[in-house]
């Protein structure tokens, strides 16, 4: 979906994604990187591959959500969906809080949720292992550190690290190197 982002690029795509708020230079402090690197990382993001920066409140521990099926998408008012996803089928899944639902609906189907999870990672983007510095092609196994979260490609990687008290930075292309 899309072209291949480099290593540098993925690490701070991941630090946009867990603080999209975070400034260049804590970027360019984390990563190791000059702000000038960062700044047109950042440019060739927003260019290509971020298509919004959003905002993410704290949900109230009796969050709903209404969940529906619909074949006409026009008789849903907008402004009031979260979000919504056109189905093969021609039909919509809709999504929208539990306050929003009103007469003149037509659905097929409505459900109720009360928790909503969002990926914070999205598969179209290359994600890097934090020790050998490959592309991880199956899912990431992830180790929350005081840093942030480290993502590894295999247990080796992970144990290999976690062994190793002294590693600042990933190993580039240990696994080509065997």
């Amino acid at each position: 979906m899309h072209d291949k982002i480099t290593y540098n690029e993925s690490k701070v795509l991941r630090l946009l994604m867990e603080d999209s708020r975070i400034s260049v230079l804590d970027i360019s402090r984390k990563l190791g990187l000059n702000r000038n690197t960062v700044s047109n990382i950042i440019k060739k993001l927003n260019s290509g591959i971020i298509e919004r920066y959003t905002l993410e409140t704290k949900e109230s521990e009796d969050s709903l959500y209404i969940i529906m099926e619909t074949d006409d998408i026009n008789s849903v008012d907008k402004d009031k969906v979260i979000e919504y996803f056109e189905l093969a089928n021609g039909h919509y899944t809709v999504i929208m809080n539990r306050d929003t639902i009103g007469t003149g609906i037509r659905y097929i189907r409505v459900d109720i949720a009360h928790h909503r999870v969002i990926n914070k990672i999205p598969p179209a983007i290359d994600l890097y292992c934090d020790y050998c510095g490959g592309i991880i092609a199956g899912k990431p196994l992830k180790t929350d550190t005081p840093d942030g979260t480290l993502y590894f490609c295999c247990n080796t990687c992970r144990s290999d690290y976690m062994n190793n008290e002294n590693t600042q930075k990933p190993i580039k292309n240990r696994h080509s190197a065997l």
